[in-house]
Formats: C-alpha cells, structure tokens, sequence
C-alpha cells in the first residue's frame, strides 16, 4: 500500500512541474508562444509576424527580469508590471490592424482576468 502511494506522489509531482514548466520556461519560449498564438489567431502578416516576435521577446526579457528581481514578491512589482502591459500595448498598436488590436486586447483582458490582475 505504501508503495502505491509513493508512486502516485511521484506522478503527481512529475505531471505538476511539467505543467509548471509548460506554463513557464524561457523569455524566448515564452515570446514564441506568444507570437504563435498571435500569427494564428490574429492573422497575422509575414512582416507583422517578425515585428510582433522582436516585441514579444523584448517584452518576455523585460518581464522575466521583474519576477527575478521580485524573488516570488510580485505584488512589489505589480505597478511595473502595469506599466510593461501598458508599453506592449503601445509597440503592437504600431504593428497591428485596428481589427487585430481589438482582439489582441480582448485576450489580453480574458487572461488577466476580472480583477486585471492574473489568475493563475
């Protein structure tokens, strides 16, 4: 009995960091995730898709540099955070349709989740 316990811990714990990593991982992982979801679900051009990658990997550098820096105190970094939300905004308002900025934002808001803080 205490056998299977042991073994059904240990597949907890491995499917629960895998999950963490998924959801996680590097400023690159993370920007092409980004700019995956972005080319597919906002149609985005050839030449919108090389500038949206540089401002999603600038951005993704930017935000992993605050967590750090926050060493897991992340209501000490939320007014930065605001700010680098607010800066992303900006860049892709320079790269993006009306259109897809309207549904750029409308995700954005989705994720962040009533309160506009993450719900995570």
């Amino acid at each position: 009995m205490k056998k299977i316990v042991f073994v059904f811990v240990c597949a907890l714990i491995v499917s629960v960091t895998g999950f963490a990593q998924q959801r996680g991982g590097t400023p690159q992982e993370m920007a092409n995730r980004q700019t995956e979801w972005m080319k597919t679900e906002l149609k985005l051009t050839a030449e919108q898709v090389t500038q949206v990658e540089a401002i999603n990997l600038s951005i993704a550098k930017e935000r992993a540099a605050m967590m750090e820096k926050a060493g897991g105190d992340f209501g000490s970094i939320r007014d930065d955070m605001q700010k680098l939300n607010e800066k992303t905004e900006a860049e892709l308002t320079k790269v993006l349709t009306q259109e897809q900025l309207e549904a750029y934002k409308k995700q954005a808001a989705q994720r962040r989740g009533p309160g506009g803080g993450g719900n995570r």
